[in-house]
């Protein structure tokens, strides 16, 4: 990364708010640092969180530091822009750190659960067929672990930001959707207050 150690950027939501979720899981996936203020428990940093929006409260709003605009409930192509914008992360950081992940949290346990039982169930198959059943559940639950399936590559698709991922957090109803088609994440300007 190219940013500095010390978290600048500040995630000021509420535990409740599904944007607020999404927008540090995005963070955590992209690998930069950042502290969070909770505007329920915390009222001096409702108070700050208010005054960043021109005293409207919503949730997330986040303090990106270096004098920038702070972004209101920003999708996550708006966070990543911004954080490319400010260099925190460069083009190429940020579209690696997208590729790396193709599978969402919860197909990631699904895929855990159903490798480990294609695991203990290969021992009991017939001689010939217990080492294609071992390396088809081994495959799988590493795709889990990972979060990165190969046929997900292959074809293109994800299942991030999808009811795979965290059903109460999805962003669409499909369980996969296309992914970008390699395109490098551009520079985005960041939204207005209130946006």
């Amino acid at each position: 990364m190219t940013g500095a150690t010390d978290p600048v950027i500040t995630v000021f939501g509420a535990d409740w708010c599904e944007d607020t979720r999404r927008a540090r899981r995005h963070l955590r996936r992209l690998g930069v640092a950042y502290s969070y203020r909770n505007v329920d428990e915390d009222l001096d940093a409702l108070e700050r969180a208010k005054a960043l929006n021109a005293g409207k409260r919503r949730t997330p709003i986040i303090d990106l530091g270096r004098g920038s605009k702070p972004l209101v409930e920003p999708d996550n192509r708006a966070l990543t822009g911004a954080l490319i914008e400010l260099s925190v992360l460069t083009p190429d950081e940020a579209h690696d750190l997208m590729e790396a992940q193709n599978v969402g949290d919860l197909e990631r346990l699904a895929r855990m659960a159903a490798g480990l039982a294609l695991l203990a169930y290969a021992n009991s198959l017939p001689r010939g067929t217990r080492w294609p059943a071992a390396l088809a559940g081994t495959v799988t639950a590493l795709s889990g672990i990972v979060g990165w399936c190969p046929v997900y590559q292959y074809a293109g698709v994800t299942s991030l930001g999808g009811p795979g991922d965290r059903p109460d957090e999805s962003e669409r109803r499909d369980w996969l959707a296309v992914q970008d088609g390699g395109r490098r994440p551009a520079a985005a300007s960041l939204p207005e207050n209130g946006a």
